[in-house]
C-alpha cells in the first residue's frame, strides 16, 4: 500500500511540473508583455560602441581569431599566452556568457599552460550565424574540433560551465584523442542526460519553464533584452539564480556583459542554441567518455538540481565529483580559488 500512495504521489508531482512549467512561462512572458504595455520605453535596449575596459585588460591575455571548417566560420578567443610548446587548455562558456566567464581561469593557468577562453559560434566576437539550425551541439563542437587542430595541437584539457559542457562532453565522445583531461562545472555532459533525468525528477522539470519560452519567435530575445538587460543583474546577481560571493559579478563585470549581448546578433543567437537543440539533444555520450574528468559542482544552483551532478558522475566512468558549498550556477566566478585549487589538484594527477 505504501508502494502505491509514494507512486501516486510522484505521478502528481510529475503531472503538476509538465502542467506548471507551461504556466510560469505563460506567466512569465504575461508580465513582460503587460510591462511593456505599460511603459513601451522599457523595451528597448542601449548598443555599446565600445568594449569596456575589463574587456581590454591584458593581464588576462591577447584577443585572436582563427578560421574554422569548411564554412570558414571565424571564430574568437582569448588567449593566455602565445608560447605554444605549453600544453593547451580550451575554455567553453556557457549561455548567456561568453569567453570572459573564464577570466579567472586565464590568470590561474597561464603560467603552465596555453590558456584559450573561446567565444563559441554566435557569442561574444565570433560569428554568428542566422538560422537556429546551426546552433545543434554537433555543430558547435565541430568548431572546437577545428579550432584545435587548426592552432596545431594534438590533444588538450577541456574545460566548460553550463552549455559549453554539453559541447565539451560531445567533442571528448566525437574525438577522444584530442581531449586528455575533461572539467565540468555546473553543466550536463549531455543534454539527453538532462532529458533523462527530469523525467523522473519533476522539480528539475520545473526549473525548465524557459525552455518554452525559447521556442516562441522574437519575444525570448525581448525577454533578455528589455529594460537595458535588467534580466542579465538578476540571471548573475539575484538570490535564487546569481553568484553567492557578492563581489564575484561586479557592475563592470555585468557592463562587459551587456557589451558583448548588445551586438548585432546576440540575443538571436543565445536562444538559437535551445531552439536547435530542445531538451533532448542527440545521442548519448555519457558512457562514451573515457579521459580522466573532473565534474565541479556548486550547490546553490538555480537552474540544475546537485542529484543531476551525482547522477551523471554515477555514470561516466572515473568521473570524480566536487561539490562546492554555498557556490551557485556560475561556480568559476563565484568561487574562482576554490574552483582553481580543484583544478590544480585534478591536472597535476598523472
Amino acid at each position: 500500500m505504501a508502494g502505491v500512495q509514494s507512486l501516486f504521489k510522484w505521478v502528481v508531482k510529475y503531472v503538476l511540473a509538465w502542467l506548471l512549467a507551461p504556466f510560469l512561462m505563460m506567466s512569465s512572458t504575461l508580465a513582460f508583455v503587460l510591462s511593456i504595455v505599460r511603459t513601451p520605453a522599457i523595451l528597448s535596449y542601449r548598443v555599446r560602441k565600445t568594449p569596456p575596459a575589463v574587456l581590454q585588460n591584458s593581464a588576462l591575455g591577447t584577443h585572436e581569431y582563427a578560421r574554422v571548417g569548411a564554412s570558414q566560420l571565424r571564430l574568437h578567443y582569448v588567449a593566455s599566452s602565445e608560447d605554444r610548446d605549453k600544453p593547451l587548455m580550451v575554455c567553453l562558456h556557457g549561455f548567456p556568457e561568453f569567453w570572459y566567464s573564464f577570466r579567472h581561469q586565464l590568470k590561474a593557468f597561464g603560467k603552465d599552460y596555453r590558456v584559450l577562453a573561446v567565444d563559441m559560434r554566435g557569442f561574444g566576437d565570433s560569428d554568428k550565424p542566422q538560422a537556429a539550425v546551426e546552433y545543434k551541439v554537433d555543430k558547435m563542437a565541430g568548431d572546437i574540433v577545428d579550432l584545435i587542430e587548426a592552432l596545431g595541437y594534438t590533444s588538450c584539457t577541456l574545460v566548460a560551465n553550463d552549455g559549453g559542457a554539453v559541447i565539451a562532453g560531445q567533442v571528448a565522445t566525437d574525438r577522444p584523442d584530442l581531449v586528455e583531461k575533461l572539467v565540468l562545472m555546473n553543466g550536463p555532459v549531455s543534454l539527453s542526460a538532462v532529458a533523462t533525468y527530469a523525467r523522473s525528477h519533476p522539480k528539475q522539470m520545473l526549473k525548465f519553464w524557459y525552455s518554452f519560452l525559447a521556442k516562441l519567435p522574437y519575444l525570448p530575445e525581448m525577454y533578455l533584452g528589455f529594460n537595458d538587460f535588467k534580466r542579465f543583474d538578476s540571471i548573475f546577481r539575484s538570490k535564487k539564480m546569481g553568484c553567492r560571493n557578492k563581489d564575484a559579478f561586479t557592475d563592470k563585470d555585468l557592463e562587459a556583459y551587456k557589451y558583448a549581448f548588445s551586438q548585432p546578433g546576440a540575443l538571436t543567437s543565445v536562444v538559437n542554441f535551445y531552439r536547435a537543440n530542445g531538451s533532448k539533444g542527440g545521442a548519448e555520450p555519457i558512457t562514451a567518455i573515457r579521459c580522466p574528468s573532473l565534474m565541479i559542482w556548486g550547490d546553490q544552483d538555480g537552474v540544475l538540481d546537485t542529484d543531476l551532478a551525482k547522477e551523471i558522475a554515477g555514470r561516466v566512468q572515473g568521473m570524480k565529483l566536487e561539490i562546492i558549498e554555498g557556490a551557485s550556477h556560475f561556480v568559476q566566478q563565484d568561487f574562482p580559488d576554490t574552483v582553481n585549487r580543484l583544478m590544480t589538484e585534478f591536472l597535476n594527477k598523472p
